[in-house]
């Protein structure tokens, strides 16, 4: 859930709130007693519409989602309407809900039977991976591409996989050290800022939990889930961070900040290198989280725009790299 770059995207979220506090609201009797309001079928329809067509198209104006997802909000946006609309109104349109309901189970057992291909195809995933000699963090996705396909399905899957093994099975291992290696995160505060975000998540996870599951049982679970998630995830940053330096090898370099955004691009794509110039907008940083405010060190520009990869396996086409390493010198060298 992405916000769109554009000037009316704002203005779609706030008519977003407006349109679902407004139904809210309708179905209070307290609201329906001061204004009067008595519901009809043509209330039931607004409403249905409201949920079902409006705020869907809403959320496509406000944020990046694909169509196959507003599909997902319009059958939500029925669900909810179930629960907002008293039953005896809801009865005569209750076949809306439950032929979208249908439609969603197709599209649920089509993604797992593409789960089912997937797991299938682990063993060709993992030699591509060994034949291509990088760092599963470049290779895991492309691999899984290759044998499978591109479906968005399949970059959320191969995407939380390797949050997986890194989180599971790196910690043993040892960072590459030779002369093309060059570290992003030494001499900042990022490691110790993944610590403290980790306590932090674990120390609200137990405070706000037991005061939560007395009132909101259901709301108290979903929060202590994506806590403990957020501790994996935070946890598999590190193990990243640590593994992955800024790496020059087989004429490419190889660089990634965690799970967020990574590239490899081949030295022959770089057109030149602006030693202490401002990145521009578009720009794609990388740059590990420090105390103070920090700067670019280098602007490696391309000579054709290169493909990034972003969080949750979302691809990009950028046309330079902005780059800050514990040894700069070193840098300058290897680019040389």
């Amino acid at each position: 859930m992405i916000l769109r770059q554009a000037v009316f995207s704002k203005w779609a979220v706030l008519l977003l709130g407006l349109v679902l506090l407004s139904n809210i609201m309708l179905y209070q009797p307290s609201v329906q007693e001061a204004l009067m309001i008595e519901l009809q079928s043509g209330v039931i329809i607004g409403s249905l519409l409201d949920m079902a067509v409006v705020a869907p198209l809403l959320v496509y104006a406000a944020f990046r989602v694909s169509k196959k997802q507003i599909i997902g909000f319009m059958i939500a946006g029925l669900v909810v309407a179930r629960f907002l609309i008293p039953e005896e109104f809801f009865t005569p349109y209750e076949i809306l809900l439950y032929a979208g309901v249908g439609f969603e189970a197709l599209l649920f057992l089509a993604e797992l039977s593409l789960i089912g291909y997937l797991l299938w195809k682990i063993p060709q995933v993992r030699a591509e991976m060994r034949k291509s000699g990088e760092a599963p963090v470049f290779s895991m996705l492309p691999a899984a591409e290759k044998m499978v396909g591109s479906h968005p399905l399949i970059k959320i899957l191969v995407s939380e996989a390797l949050m997986f093994h890194y989180l599971l099975f790196s910690w043993r291992r040892k960072a590459p050290v030779h002369a093309g290696c060059v570290t992003l995160y030494k001499k900042t505060s990022a490691l110790a800022m993944n610590i403290m975000v980790i306590h932090a998540i674990v120390i609200e996870s137990i405070g706000i939990h037991w005061w939560l599951h007395s009132k909101w049982p259901v709301l108290a679970v979903v929060l202590l889930i994506l806590n403990i998630y957020g501790v994996f995830f935070f946890l598999a940053e590190i193990n990243i961070m640590r593994l992955n330096p800024l790496e020059i090898k087989n004429g490419k370099l190889y660089v990634t900040q965690g799970l967020m955004h990574r590239v490899a691009v081949p030295l022959a794509a770089i057109e030149k290198c602006d030693w202490g110039g401002a990145s521009e907008k578009d720009t794609l940083i990388f740059m590990y989280r420090d105390f103070e405010q920090t700067d670019p060190q280098v602007i490696l520009h391309f000579k054709e725009p290169v493909e990034a990869t972003l969080f949750m396996g979302r691809k990009r086409s950028v046309s330079s790299i902005a780059l800050r390493v514990d040894d700069p010198v070193k840098l300058k060298q290897l680019l040389r």
